[in-house]
C-alpha cells in the first residue's frame, strides 16, 4: 500500500487488539494453554474458614461474576484436595448460553470421593482425573489436546505450584473483607526472595463487586 503511495499507520490499538484474542495468540504460538489463576481470597491472603463452617469468603454477586468466567475457557483445574473439602460442581450455571468446560482434576493419590458431584452431575463425562506428572507437563498434554484456555481454581498448592513455575499468564482474584487466618494461604510455595523478585501486574484492573473487590492483572515476571 505504501507503494502505491497509500498512507498508513501501524499499531493501532494493539494491545487492545492482542487482549481480545490473548488466548488463542498463545496457544498457537507456543502449543501451551493461557492460563488464569482465580480464587476468591480474604484480606489476608486465605481461602478457606475452618471445617464446619460458612465456606463462603466472597458474596453471592461475585460467585455469579467467577461463573461467567469458567465459561470464557476450555478447561477448569482444581487439585484433589479441593473436591475433597469443597465438593465443587466447577459449573458455568447460571450464564445464559454457557458452554460447560472440561474440569480437570490433579491427584498424587488417586483417592477421591466416588459421590463427588463432578463424577454425578449431567458433565460428569466431561471430567478428567489426572495422576501423573508436574502442572507443567499436564499444561503441556492439555494444549496437545487442543484446550487453549485453562482457569486454575485452586486449591492453595495447585496455585502455588503455578506461581513457581511461572505458569500463570493472567490473575482474577475476588478480595472478600474480611480477616480470616488460618493455614490455608492462596498463593505460598517458595516466595520470592525479596520484591525485586515478584511477579508484579500489568495491566490491572479494580472492579467492585457488592462488598467484594475483584482485581485482574497480567503477571510481569522478573528475568
Amino acid at each position: 500500500m505504501r507503494a502505491a503511495g497509500i498512507s498508513v499507520r501501524t499499531g493501532v490499538f494493539e494491545n487492545e487488539c492482542t487482549a481480545l484474542n490473548e488466548t488463542f495468540n498463545k496457544w498457537i504460538t507456543t502449543g501451551q494453554p493461557f492460563v488464569v489463576a482465580k480464587c476468591g481470597m480474604s484480606l489476608d491472603g486465605r481461602l478457606t474458614r475452618r471445617s464446619g463452617e460458612d465456606p463462603w469468603i466472597t458474596g453471592p454477586a461475585a460467585r455469579r461474576h467467577a461463573r461467567m468466567l469458567r465459561a470464557q475457557v476450555d478447561a477448569v483445574l482444581v487439585g484433589a484436595s479441593t473436591i475433597r473439602a469443597d465438593n465443587p460442581r466447577l459449573t458455568a450455571r447460571g450464564v445464559r448460553g454457557a458452554r460447560q468446560p472440561w474440569r480437570i482434576v490433579l491427584t498424587r493419590g488417586g483417592r477421591l470421593p466416588q459421590k463427588a458431584r463432578i463424577f454425578n452431575d449431567r458433565f460428569a463425562a466431561r471430567t478428567r482425573v489426572i495422576g501423573k506428572g508436574t502442572l507443567r507437563k499436564v499444561l503441556a498434554e492439555l494444549g496437545r489436546n487442543e484446550i487453549t484456555s485453562v482457569l486454575i481454581e485452586g486449591g492453595g498448592d495447585v496455585l502455588s505450584q503455578a506461581l513457581d513455575a511461572r505458569l500463570i499468564d493472567k490473575v482474577q482474584i475476588y478480595l472478600g473483607p474480611l480477616l480470616t487466618g488460618g493455614p490455608v494461604l492462596a498463593f505460598g510455595g517458595r516466595g520470592a526472595g525479596g520484591t525485586s523478585e515478584a511477579a508484579f501486574l500489568r495491566g490491572v484492573n479494580y472492579e467492585r463487586i457488592g462488598q467484594d473487590v475483584c482485581v485482574s492483572g497480567y503477571p510481569n515476571y522478573p528475568a
